[in-house]
């Protein structure tokens, strides 16, 4: 798969089907990677498709695609798992980039690293992160160690059941069959227990770690606004300084700007130097938004937005009752 990654890249880059093409590269361990902006043949030779790759490529898109245009006139090229094909859907659907200006390479993937399970190796000796069947094995200069799928794959994986995405130009191979390993977030289901002055507590707890770094920010494909709410001169809504009232209303604001817009990539969490759980949040209130609305972000590139739509059959006049 990896082989027949680069070829294709190359062939975009060479036809000029694709001015650039991002994926991923090898990072500075063999059990990491780094995104890659190949804008040569030679630098698509670098390209990497392995349990490694976790990162949500399309990111850049945005970006990337108007830096492009701006150059010259081509494509951006963007390699990209079942679940990150979600991201292009929703880019989509809000003007942030047009379905003729980019090339999604859909690559299939059995579930990505969960950094935790590589707790207890010597990662000094880790040669490379290689796919099983049962699982993602580490290949070290003593042997190989195979971690199980319900202890290798991220969280986002275990409950993963999407088939081959429905935009995609390039498809290398075949997604293969997924079986959830859990039926749904285990956190989420105990999360929903919780009486609201729980749940109140709970953030309240989880907030105060925040140092507003933002990382979470620039890691969602979603938070895309050339300038962020926070970010704006004169506001007196929220300080700059890092405090438990103001983190609240930080992170608050920004998962209702992402409410029903989230594909659940976890890019957010993943990015988080503190260990908030804020895929947490996001996972309820997208599953408040399909419960209310019957839509799930980024599976359909014809329907509407959750949020810019109205139909009166899903949602009743609530002054009639």
């Amino acid at each position: 798969m990896e082989n027949e990654l680069r070829q294709k890249a190359k062939e975009l880059l060479e036809s000029g089907q694709a001015k650039v093409v991002i994926g991923y590269e090898a990072g500075s361990a063999p059990f990491k990677c780094t995104p890659l902006f190949a804008e040569t043949p030679e630098d698509a030779e670098r390209l990497i498709w392995n349990p490694t790759c976790v990162n949500n490529l399309a990111v850049y898109l945005p970006s990337a695609v108007k830096e492009t245009l701006r150059q010259t006139q081509g494509r951006v090229a963007v390699v990209v798992k079942p679940c990150d094909a979600k991201s292009v859907v929703e880019l989509l659907k809000e003007h942030q980039i047009k379905r003729e200006d980019v090339i999604v390479i859909s690559v299939p993937c059995p579930g990505v690293l969960n950094p935790d399970a590589l707790a207890g190796l010597d990662l000094s000796d880790v040669r490379s992160i290689e796919w099983r069947d049962d699982g993602i094995a580490v290949i070290t200069g003593s042997g190989e160690t195979v971690i199980p799928k319900e202890k290798a794959f991220a969280e986002k994986c275990l409950s993963c059941e999407l088939g081959d995405p429905e935009i995609a130009d390039v498809r290398l191979g075949t997604q293969p069959e997924r079986k959830p390993i859990q039926e749904a977030r285990i956190s989420l289901e105990e999360y929903k227990k919780m009486s609201a002055p729980e749940r109140r507590a709970f953030w309240a707890k989880q907030f105060e770690k925040c140092i507003r770094c933002y990382a979470c920010r620039q890691a969602c494909p979603g938070c895309y606004c050339a300038e962020c709410f926070v970010d704006k001169p004169g506001q007196m809504w929220i300080m700059r300084a890092a405090d438990p009232n103001t983190n609240w209303f930080f992170h608050m604001t920004r998962a209702m700007h992402t409410a029903g817009r989230c594909i659940q990539c976890g890019e957010c969490e993943r990015a988080c130097p503190m260990g908030i759980p804020l895929s947490l949040l996001n996972d309820s209130l997208d599953a408040d938004v399909e419960e209310m609305f019957d839509y799930e972000a980024g599976e359909d590139p014809e329907a509407l937005p959750a949020l810019g739509s109205f139909d009166l059959a899903k949602d009743p006049d609530p002054c009639s009752e």
